[in-house]
């Protein structure tokens, strides 16, 4: 079991965020065991073979790949913002000092410790990136987007309580003590006021991943709501496109997770203008609300829109 005791200034600073390079680590550790990740198999049949085989990323797969448990700290440091963009992560990565990335390579590796250096790292992930993850990042975005949205409102309605314990069966928490379900692992620790990123991914399916020793920001890593749906488009019905017509009717199906009429227009290609003249009708009809969060306003579906996507 592993423990994080919490202060009361931990959960003021309990803070969400979406990572693409977490989603580089996590997307190249999916590729070392399919069969525990048949969710990505689409995506899998379609890089696994070439990324396994390039040499240009040698050093990040023997860093990502290998090792069974522990991974080197500064490859996914905690997003610093809601949505991190690709660029300002592999920079941090880039930005780690040496002496840094020597302590924690030698951390997961001790004296088999391989030299590599974080310039090197970080051309790599962005390599990656460009080739196995970008073209699917605005429906990704989307998805993570969506899961940040459910859980602040879950967090603001029910409390720590409630939200932590339903980010994933391995999750509880009580008496201040986030506890996460590791078999053969007993370590605890006191966050001390750093606070604690949430942060939804999609590769992470179905484990948890957790970072909490300094000098890190604690960081617990869950599997987002949706995961299933990304591979897979799943055409609005006949008969709902008929009343609705098309655009709506796919609209009203990507609401299934909370979105942004910029999600919304990437993850459909409609344009912008449409979709939010379309999300306006759905709303006027019942079948949506707003729900604004700092800045952005997010679209979900009301029970009479569940009701009608899915009758029975």
């Amino acid at each position: 079991m592993l423990r994080m005791s919490l202060s009361p200034a931990d959960l003021a600073g309990v803070r969400f965020g979406i990572s693409p390079a977490w989603e580089v680590v996590a997307s190249l550790r999916v590729l070392r065991d399919p069969g525990a990740h048949a969710v990505h198999l689409p995506w899998m049949t379609r890089h696994r073979e070439a990324v396994l085989a390039a040499p240009e990323l040698r050093e990040l797969r023997d860093l990502v790949i290998t090792p069974r448990r522990q991974l080197p700290g500064f490859l996914a440091p905690a997003p610093l913002s809601p949505v991190a963009e690709p660029a300002a992560e592999f920079a941090a990565v880039r930005a780690t000092p040496a002496a840094t990335v020597r302590e924690d390579l030698a951390a997961v590796f001790g004296e088999r410790a391989p030299a590599v250096t974080p310039d090197a790292i970080a051309d790599q992930m962005r390599w990656y990136w460009e080739r196995a993850l970008a073209p699917y990042w605005p429906r990704m975005r989307g998805i993570l987007e969506g899961d940040v949205m459910y859980r602040a409102r879950r967090l603001a309605d029910a409390g720590p309580q409630a939200m932590f314990r339903e980010l994933d069966p391995a999750v509880s928490w009580s008496d201040d003590v986030l506890s996460v379900d590791r078999p053969a692992l007993d370590v605890g620790y006191r966050l001390g006021g750093r606070g604690l990123v949430l942060v939804p991914s999609l590769f992470a399916w179905p484990n948890v991943f957790v970072k909490a020793a300094e000098p890190w920001a604690p960081v617990l890593r869950y599997p987002a709501r949706g995961v299933g749906a990304m591979w897979h488009d799943d055409p609005p019905a006949a008969d709902l496109a008929a009343v609705l017509g098309r655009a709506r009717a796919t609209l009203l199906t990507e609401l299934a997770t909370p979105s942004t009429t910029t999600s919304l227009a990437r993850r459909t290609g409609l344009a912008p203008g449409g979709v939010s003249a379309h999300l306006a009708r759905l709303v006027a009809a019942g079948l949506a609300v707003r729900q604004r969060s700092g800045r952005q306003v997010y679209y979900l579906r009301t029970a009479r829109g569940d009701a009608l996507v899915t009758p029975g």
